[in-house]
Parts: structure tokens; C-alpha cells; sequence
């Protein structure tokens, strides 16, 4: 079952509320540590998601979309070329998160602004639960990393 544009924006809430929680967890725990890389990693996370949300970078939502993670991929790379952020499990995880993303995303943005089908049809189910899925494990992968760390 697709997500309908009404529900969409409780599930764009929740994703944005997880990214925030998840931020103020690693800020939390991180307090007396020396790596912060799991506070820059869920900061970076949560300004994209809020960004995303409120800022339409071009005129067709999903390519924004798509365009938001690609940039967030190229953010990540970029911290972690200059040392600010370590590869980890859940860095490598949440660059293939948001990839996974992105191209589920061109591919909607494809079939409704390009294709202009606009009956629902599987792909769309695909789509909803699929990005939506990958938001929820990309937050879990935030918060319980930290906590593998200090148990391991």
C-alpha cells in the first residue's frame, strides 16, 4: 500500500523527529568521549532531513528529494575525506541508506513527473515502505551504534 500525501507528512514528521533524537542521544553520549564522529554524523542527518523537508531545491519534489541525499552522500564523503567524521558500520550504512534512497526516488520521480502515470501501482508500494524503512534503520543504526561501542 502507498503512502497518501495526508500520511506522508506524519511519516516526513517522525523521520525528522527520529534524525532529532537520535542527534541529541550521540550529542548526549558523547559528552566525555573524544570521538564525536557519531555527533557529526547524526547532526549532518538530522539538517538534511529538516532541510529537506522544509526547502524544495528544484520544482519537482522527488528529484529534490533525490538531490538532498546526494548531497548528504557527498557531505558525508567529504567530512570523512578530511578526517571530521571515521568509517564505521553505520557510515558506511548510511551512505548506502541514502543511495538506496535516492534511487528509489528517481525511479518515482520518473514514473509520476517524467511518465506522468499517476495510477498507483506496486512500484509505489516499493517506494513508500522502502525509503521509509531505510529512514527508520538509518535512525536505529545512529542510536545503537553508540550503545555497541560502549558494550563491546
Amino acid at each position: 500500500m502507498y503512502l497518501t500525501s495526508a500520511f506522508l507528512y506524519y511519516v516526513n514528521a517522525f523521520t525528522q523527529w527520529g534524525f532529532l533524537m537520535a542527534f541529541l542521544y550521540c550529542l548526549a553520549s558523547s559528552i566525555n568521549t573524544e570521538n564525536k564522529s557519531s555527533v557529526y554524523l547524526s547532526a549532518l542527518m538530522l539538517c538534511s532531513y529538516i532541510s529537506s523537508g522544509y526547502i524544495n531545491l528544484l520544482k519537482s519534489l522527488y528529484l529534490s528529494w533525490a538531490l538532498y541525499d546526494f548531497i548528504t552522500i557527498l557531505a558525508l564523503l567529504t567530512l570523512q575525506y578530511f578526517k571530521v567524521l571515521q568509517r564505521s558500520a553505520v557510515f558506511y550504512f548510511i551512505i548506502f541508506s541514502l543511495t538506496i534512497n535516492a534511487v528509489l526516488t528517481l525511479i518515482i520521480h520518473y514514473d509520476i513527473d517524467v511518465l506522468y502515470n499517476y495510477e498507483p501501482w506496486w512500484y509505489w508500494s516499493v517506494y513508500s515502505i522502502g525509503v521509509s524503512m531505510f529512514d527508520v534503520f538509518m535512525i536505529l543504526s545512529l542510536v545503537f551504534n553508540k550503545s555497541f561501542k560502549n558494550n563491546g
